[in-house]
């Protein structure tokens, strides 16, 4: 009977033990059961595997950001601190790890490509709190900024441009396609006959849906046609001039940032104050970034039926005329 009640004892620690170690956090911390990795990266951050730093200071953080996210994207967080910032600190609340970024100036303004991780398998509108601090230049801890951002899905694929931008305008994201007779991806062509779409369009003609947000996809059954791709980021309509707008751009081929011919990737840019529309007319800009996809025997297998227009499309064309 004893040795019965010292087996029973035994597996019921282990089976104690056992259900411990499947909740324990990851990384060691102590402030969730995930990774910040597995949500989101910071351009030009390192990554810190400790849990979320406590604030020694008494000053607080303006934060502007957008509140709606894609997989694959970016967000910029456009903070205002009355302190001049030695260090600044990215993470997401309730898991372990934080970005740190060195900012590229001492002012009290600054900000930070964010880039959401591509495979983020969240379901639409859910959501999750991205926080940021800083420190200043004797080493104390600002209290946290807290965003909540929730999540558009959107075709990531082989090959994936994504654009975002940071206030309510009409700004829109255009792929030219290599070749003579490469397809211009935009909302007046939104599938070219090699597979690329334009599956996520934002603030058409003024008409404000607050997701900021541009995307253009190849899926897995896609043809990416070797040569030097062209992309372009244009406002459309300046729905409120009087003030800039930031934006940034994003490639990514395989599940990697693809190198550029030209520009950068993230590519990161401004419309200043009063920057006028430009209705798509691309014989006024120039390509944000160029990038090129070699020919690894890769083999055109279908052909892709149009995405219809929907009035707004037609109505956005008859603007170029």
């Amino acid at each position: 009977m004893k040795k019965n009640v010292l087996l029973l004892g035994g597996m019921f620690l282990a089976m104690t033990a056992l259900l411990f170690s499947c909740n324990k956090p990851e990384g060691g911390g102590s402030t969730g059961s995930s990774s910040v990795q597995k949500y989101l990266d910071v351009q030009d951050g390192t990554l810190v595997k400790k849990d979320k730093p406590f604030s020694t200071a008494e000053f607080g953080l303006t934060v502007n950001m957008n509140s709606i996210i894609i997989p694959g994207g970016t967000v910029i967080p456009d903070v205002y601190s009355p302190v001049s910032p030695s260090r600044m600190y990215i993470g997401v609340e309730d898991v372990s790890g934080y970005y740190e970024v060195v900012p590229e100036a001492s002012n009290s303004h600054y900000s930070c490509v964010i880039i959401i991780n591509q495979d983020l398998d969240l379901g639409d509108d859910e959501s999750f709190i991205i926080w940021g601090a800083l420190t200043d230049a004797d080493g104390d801890i600002s209290e946290t900024w807290e965003k909540e951002v929730s999540i558009r899905n959107v075709g990531t694929g082989q090959l994936q441009i994504s654009l975002s931008f940071n206030n309510d305008k009409d700004v829109d994201l255009h792929l030219i396609e290599p070749g003579d007779n490469g397809e211009h991806i935009y909302y007046g062509n939104r599938t070219s006959d090699n597979g690329g779409e334009l599956d996520l369009d934002s603030n058409a003609g003024c008409g404000i849906d607050g997701i900021n947000n541009e995307n253009i996809t190849y899926g897995e059954d896609a043809y990416i046609a070797p040569g030097v791709y062209e992309v372009y980021v244009d406002m459309y309509s300046n729905c409120d001039p009087s003030i800039a707008t930031d934006y940034v751009v994003t490639v990514t081929y395989n599940g990697r940032l693809i190198g550029t011919t030209t520009g950068t990737n993230p590519a990161r840019g401004t419309f200043p104050v009063e920057e006028p529309s430009n209705h798509a007319n691309l014989v006024n800009l120039t390509p944000v970034m160029t990038f090129t996809i070699g020919n690894k025997g890769q083999m055109k297998t279908k052909s892709f039926p149009k995405t219809p227009h929907s009035e707004m499309d037609l109505e956005k064309m008859s603007m170029e005329e």
